[in-house]
């Protein structure tokens, strides 16, 4: 997986098992995955398990999907009309 700053690690089975002990479950973070039966948040628990940062959370998701894990994203909802937020084509450009 790529790294922040630069260069390349690999994560293993074993190293998220050790991770997913020290990183508690947060729910402020929009993507988490399902380890052990607990839902953690995905760049703590990789950076935990890697001791660096990923490049950003899609490194993580698929270095963590390659390992056989599931991930969840939190649905976003307008506080006004209570609907899912759906985002058109510009807004998504502009958003990454």
């Amino acid at each position: 997986m790529r790294l922040l700053g630069g260069g390349h690690a690999e994560l293993t089975l074993a190293m998220v098992a050790v991770a997913a002990l020290r990183t508690p479950a947060n729910t402020d973070h929009e993507v988490v995955v399902e380890v052990g039966g607990r839902n953690l948040p995905v760049l703590p628990l990789v950076e935990t398990a890697l001791g660096r940062r990923p490049a950003n959370t899609h490194s993580a998701e698929e270095a963590l999907h390659a390992l056989g894990f599931t991930m969840y994203v939190r649905r976003r909802y307008d506080k006004v009309s209570g609907r899912p937020v759906v985002l058109d084509r510009a807004a998504r450009k502009s958003s990454s």
